[in-house]
Parts: structure tokens; C-alpha cells; sequence
């Protein structure tokens, strides 16, 4: 019996507007894969909870500030 592989870190890019987005909170579940939460959902609910990835166009987005 083989074990299964360990997931790879997700590519840079790979979210599109997300990945830069100072409303996407990464999430990682207990099997190790991870998702974009999308901040603004939890206010309007025309934002998806979890955008189909990559997005590419998106009214909300708003550049996260790098500390």
C-alpha cells in the first residue's frame, strides 16, 4: 500500500486577482488543500464565498498593502 502524495504549494499566480487581494484570507483544510475566502462575501452577498479560481476580473478588488 502506497501513501498518497503530499499536495504541492500552489503555483504564484495560480488565484489570479486573489493572490494580491487584501480581501482573500487563505483557508487550508485538514487534508492539506487550500482555498481563497473571499473577505467581501461576508458583507454582499454578490461575492462568492469561494471564487472559482483564477479570477480575472472582479469589482471588488482592492491591492493588499505589503507591511
Amino acid at each position: 500500500m502506497s501513501t498518497p502524495p503530499v499536495p504541492s504549494p500552489r503555483p504564484a499566480g495560480q488565484a489570479g486577482l486573489c493572490e494580491t487581494c487584501r480581501h482573500r484570507q487563505e483557508v487550508r483544510n485538514t487534508r492539506g488543500s487550500t482555498f481563497s475566502l473571499c473577505l467581501r462575501s461576508r458583507q454582499d452577498p454578490d461575492y462568492p464565498r469561494y471564487p472559482r479560481l483564477p479570477v480575472l476580473d472582479c469589482q471588488g478588488y482592492e491591492q493588499r498593502r505589503e507591511p
